[in-house]
């Protein structure tokens, strides 16, 4: 008598991820252990630029009052809602203007963590990366640089409150912050890190590529055809992730 074939049964593909839009982003997205992320109020400015102190000390202060005057991210919610083509024009007025600054506060991502009882626990920041920028625009590539802005990301600085780590909240931000600038189609999200900080397996548990100190990944060739190393200052460490 032939063998009976027990059939495996097959287990059901994931959910795709949830597409984010304008108000997802401003209301909050559920992160661990009860929290939420979402956009930064102007009323949480203060606190977003306290818990950012954790991760570094050189936060400039117009991104903490951009979030106070609720310029950081505005360009990114429009193109949450129109696509990524909505961030060109805004970018070349600009640029056209002499107002760059401002683009590069609208198009600057403020993510916060907030616990149950609504205090801020974490918080990132992540904008365009104004090394790359300056580099290709040095190299004779002035519309590039541009491009640069609407393709490169810097995470400038993550930042979990003591009480909370160990939670999953610096990880749910990542998240966040990959998500928002992936539906918009930016390739490339970087960052550095203090090399005493020992921070490369957490990075690299949520998927990127941490550098050996001193070294270099190249950033140029899909914008200009041409070569660019990007590494980190003196001292710190690269992480990187393409899309």
């Amino acid at each position: 008598m032939a063998k009976k074939v027990k059939q495996r049964r097959k287990r059901p593909s994931p959910s795709p991820s949830v597409r984010l839009t304008r108000q997802r982003l401003m209301d909050g997205l559920a992160g661990p252990d009860g929290t939420r992320v979402r956009l930064a109020r102007p009323e949480d400015s203060v606190r977003f630029g306290e818990l950012l102190t954790l991760a570094t000390e050189e936060i400039e202060h117009a991104h903490v009052d951009g979030v106070a005057a609720g310029q950081c991210g505005e360009w990114l919610l429009d193109g949450l809602m129109g696509g990524d083509r909505v961030l060109t024009e805004p970018l070349l007025r600009a640029a056209g203007s002499g107002r760059l600054q401002d683009g590069a506060l609208a198009l600057s991502l403020p993510l916060v963590a907030e616990d149950r009882d609504g205090t801020l626990v974490g918080a990132l920041l992540a904008l365009p990366p104004g090394t790359v920028v300056q580099t290709v625009r040095e190299a004779g590539y002035e519309q590039h640089s541009l491009l640069a802005m609407l393709k490169y990301v810097k995470i400038k600085g993550l930042a979990v409150a003591e009480e909370a780590r160990g939670r999953g909240v610096g990880g749910a931000l990542l998240k966040r912050c990959t998500q928002v600038y992936w539906q918009l189609d930016f390739m490339l999200l970087y960052g550095g890190f203090e090399i005493e900080r020992a921070l490369g397996p957490y990075y690299a548990r949520h998927g990127f590529t941490v550098l050996k100190p001193g070294e270099t990944t190249d950033v140029g060739f899909v914008l200009t055809g041409r070569p660019i190393g990007l590494g980190a200052g003196p001292g710190e460490q690269l992480f990187f992730r393409w899309k």
